[in-house]
């Protein structure tokens, strides 16, 4: 008996291993993004979590991680790169501020080819990192513009973090096994078999939290001290970020492109009457690493932070003789009805994103 289980394990795997060499691609070149470790070769179709239009939202990214790009990345014009607010994940491939931007272009009667390149959580750490483990293995990738969609995820922070800046695979083991699951032909049958079986997402409730909408408490005081934004770590901070921005031009002319720096927001304030209101207090939420450093703040303070921020982000910018764009200042948003949560944007507020940045682009010099 024990004869026989054997003898029938050893044809088992004899057949394993047969339908991996022949149906798996351990004799082609490797890719060169075998470690990398961040989404790519997806095709998601799912009930639209904002409960918007379309009721299915697609999203799909190529076999080199970009999202939205239709032609070969020799023709990309414009590369944009950001944490979640480029990425867009809950976004129909369509309904991106990068679709909707290639749209108007195309009103116009010109064809600009964009590439979304966004990470979800990564930090100008990260972008410079994408230069090294990312773009440079991307054949042909030779983009006219790169666009730093920035801000949001720098939050007077000094250093990267890992968990979302890192995207080459560390460590021998972790090598292996990405390069393993680049080659298998049964681990991309268990993907597809994964996704097949992928349980109904529950409907994204939206959150209002921390929005400054019409009829809210306002306020137009600060909670913070004067010299709250003045401290050593907030200097050092902004400093770093200041450096972040410097290399990612400096990175971007080595690719022979132009750098365009774009400023972001939250919606914890708004404008009334030329006055900065906000929020009274802070809620628990993505705003809580300002919390957790100052304590408890309200809108305005958060507006004064992002102000620094973006500061720091226009003054490296100018200094490089980058592209700057503040749409944080330019852009006046419904905050209703252009964001589904404190920072992230829906189609609408996407589709206010793309107008900015069209007419920003239009009467750019040689763009």
């Amino acid at each position: 008996m024990l004869r026989i289980v054997t003898i029938n394990l050893i044809i088992f795997t004899c057949l394993l291993i047969g339908l991996e060499l022949i149906f798996g691609t351990w004799f082609s070149s490797t890719h060169a993004l075998h470690q990398f470790t961040k989404p790519r070769n997806i095709a998601l179709e799912r009930a639209n979590p904002l409960g918007d239009v379309p009721p299915v939202v697609h999203y799909t990214r190529d076999a080199n991680g970009f999202r939205g790009l239709t032609s070969d990345v020799s023709e990309i014009d414009l590369l944009t790169v950001g944490g979640s607010t480029t990425d867009q994940r809950y976004l129909d491939d369509t309904a991106t501020f990068q679709a909707q931007l290639a749209k108007r272009f195309a009103e116009d009667g010109r064809d600009i080819i964009i590439a979304n390149a966004g990470i979800d959580g990564q930090s100008t750490f990260g972008h410079i990192a994408n230069f090294s483990s990312w773009f440079s293995h991307v054949k042909g990738l030779t983009p006219r513009y790169i666009l730093f969609y920035v801000g949001i995820n720098d939050a007077l922070i000094v250093s990267s973090k890992p968990e979302y800046d890192a995207i080459e695979a560390t460590g021998k083991l972790r090598r292996i096994q990405l390069f393993i699951r680049e080659k298998s032909a049964f681990y991309q049958l268990y993907l597809i078999g994964k996704q097949a079986m992928r349980p109904a997402e529950e409907s994204h409730q939206l959150s209002h939290d921390n929005f400054a909408l019409p009829g809210s408490a306002l306020t137009d005081r600060s909670t913070l001290s004067p010299d709250a934004l003045d401290t050593h770590e907030v200097t050092q901070a902004l400093q770093t970020l200041r450096d972040n921005i410097t290399t990612l031009a400096a990175l971007t002319r080595e690719m022979n492109a132009i750098p365009i720096f774009v400023t972001q927001r939250s919606t914890a304030w708004t404008r009334q009457d030329g006055r900065v209101v906000g929020i009274q207090q802070i809620s628990p939420g993505f705003l809580n690493r300002y919390t957790a450093r100052f304590g408890p703040i309200n809108g305005v303070d958060i507006h004064a932070i992002e102000s620094r921020i973006a500061a720091a982000i226009l003054d490296a910018c100018h200094t490089a003789d980058a592209v700057c764009f503040d749409l944080m200042q330019d852009v006046t948003f419904d905050l209703a009805r252009d964001f589904y949560d404190e920072v992230h944007t829906n189609a609408e507020g996407a589709k206010r994103i793309a107008s900015y940045l069209h007419d920003q682009l239009e009467v750019l010099d040689g763009f």
